[in-house]
């Protein structure tokens, strides 16, 4: 999936996987100097069958975590786990890919995604 200026545009306004899933899920959160990404996944037999966010980050932020949700949904948790803010920048448009606060707000939302991963045990 590659995402066009358009598409992310509209993730800015209204972007999907906003909100909590509504499946028991596990949360993993990243917080500093009052900004936060909190991402939500809900696992069953090993795959991510549901996922969320929720951040305080305008713009980038609600483009970079929607973008990293979609990136982990259906993947096994070792497939979610392994992935790095490299992965989802593949995903953003040419002009976009040099920007560093894009680069830093995924590593944020990364991070924030690797916690939830390993929050908890996952559900049978």
């Amino acid at each position: 999936m590659s995402l066009s200026l358009e598409e992310l545009e509209l993730r800015a306004f209204d972007p999907p996987h906003l909100g909590m899933p509504g499946w028991p899920c596990q949360a993993g959160r990243w917080e500093e100097e009052g900004r936060f990404v909190e991402i939500f996944v809900a696992v069953r037999e090993g795959r991510i069958i549901d996922v969320g966010f929720l951040t305080n980050i305008p713009g980038d932020g609600l483009v970079c975590a929607s973008a990293y949700c979609d990136e982990v949904l259906q993947k096994t948790v070792e497939e979610a786990g392994a992935l790095c803010a490299q992965d989802i920048l593949a995903l953003f448009p040419s002009p976009m890919k040099d920007d560093s606060a894009l680069h830093d707000i995924l590593r944020i939302c990364v991070d924030a995604g690797a916690k939830s991963i390993t929050a908890s045990p996952h559900q049978p």
